[in-house]
């Protein structure tokens, strides 16, 4: 009797270190989480299921060392609350290896000290806010908005050759540092320097801040608000010598039908851009998520490479696969070059994680997006 007490003992012991490691048994999954704005204010509701269908991929493949990859996504509504419960419930319930393919508006920033805590890593699909990037245990897979914002004043003026170059930026909290920082980093690179910045542009009546970018005499202006009313009122102004140039959030289909005849309109995309299935790395992700019945957008394109990165770095560990493995693979792994990126896409022993910068531009033509021929622009290397 004592000694089936003392099997059973030990027995639970073992479990009970399997469980905190984060998936220790050879024979079980490894189970990976993710908290994605399924619902509420930011929704990325197809971010998810493309994370799910690269690994159900792997899975039909034999899985990595014989064992199946498993989803555990949590919608967090952008609630701040449901956020950091889903956090703790995959860390300490779920006992996920990793967090991949996040796609939250809140959940970096209040969720990094216990990614730090749990010596866990996670890779967001789409990093928003500034902590998605200044974090050590947190490495996203796009540029995002203040990386983006750079390349997209070094495109106006290095590529286009402007010399008045605008802002007209609506700021959401907390990101005005980050947008003075990408703009001391391109005037750093270029040497030059605003000559109209508005960052109290809202969602009304649009023609003060145009009144003011044309009295101003600027030839490109950078801008993130909305786009029908904005246009139409440009257009207006006569402001046909203009070129607008918008944040990655503005390119949709829709957008691209609202820009009027005659004005200039581009957009800085994070990854190459999805209307053109045929530039390099759409292939694979098109065919990935049309068999599968998702939704094409730039967020499921994240999604993917989030995943993809993912599974490429896992494959080369040696040994048992769990949260302690993992974490220690990803900071000394090497860089990885993804077609879908202007550069390559690291993680690192770093305090801060931002590897992938640059944008790749497309215009409004004839209410649609045309992919512009000169690749990624990243600041300062071309």
């Amino acid at each position: 009797m004592k000694h089936a007490r003392l099997v059973g003992l030990v027995a639970m012991l073992v479990l009970g270190v399997t469980a905190c490691s984060g998936g220790n048994s050879a024979s079980d999954t490894i189970k990976v989480g993710s908290i994605n704005g399924m619902t509420g204010l930011f929704q990325t509701p197809e971010v998810a299921p493309a994370v799910k269908a690269v690994f159900e991929e792997v899975n039909a493949a034999g899985g990595i060392n014989g064992r199946k990859l498993e989803l555990i996504s949590k919608d967090d509504a952008m609630n701040p609350q449901r956020s950091t419960e889903a956090a703790r419930a995959l860390i300490d319930s779920e006992g996920v290896v990793a967090l991949v393919g996040s796609s939250s508006a809140v959940d970096c920033g209040l969720n990094r000290t216990m990614y730090s805590r749990s010596n866990i890593i996670s890779i967001p699909a789409v990093g928003v806010d500034p902590a998605c990037f200044t974090s050590p245990n947190i490495a996203p897979v796009n540029p995002g908005p203040f990386k983006l914002l750079t390349a997209l004043l070094y495109y106006a003026s290095e590529t286009l050759k402007h010399d008045k170059v605008c802002m007209a930026f609506t700021v959401l909290p907390g990101s005005g540092g980050g947008i003075d920082a990408a703009i001391k980093e391109w005037s750093d690179l270029t040497g030059k320097s605003l000559t109209v910045k508005d960052t109290s542009v809202g969602q009304g009546d649009p023609t003060p801040y145009l009144v003011k970018l044309k009295a101003g005499g600027c030839q490109a202006v950078i801008y993130n608000a909305q786009v029908g009313p904005w246009f139409a009122q440009a257009k207006t102004q006569g402001m046909t010598d203009v070129d607008f140039i918008m944040m990655a959030n503005s390119y949709t289909d829709a957008n691209a039908k609202l820009i009027p005849e005659g004005l200039k309109a581009y957009v800085g995309t994070e990854w190459q851009p999805y209307t053109d299935e045929t530039l390099p790395g759409n292939d694979r992700w098109s065919q990935l998520v049309t068999t599968n019945k998702i939704q094409k957008t730039a967020f499921s394109q994240g999604a993917v490479m989030a995943a993809d990165v993912f599974v490429q770095v896992l494959k080369g560990i040696k040994g048992e696969i769990n949260r302690e493995s993992v974490t220690k693979a990803f900071k000394s792994m090497q860089p990885i070059n993804y077609p879908l990126v202007g550069t390559p896409w690291v993680f690192g022993p770093g305090q801060a994680h931002n590897p992938i910068e640059g944008s790749r531009f497309v215009k409004a033509e004839g209410g649609a997006w045309k992919v512009l021929p000169e690749g990624f622009i990243v600041p300062g290397k071309n």
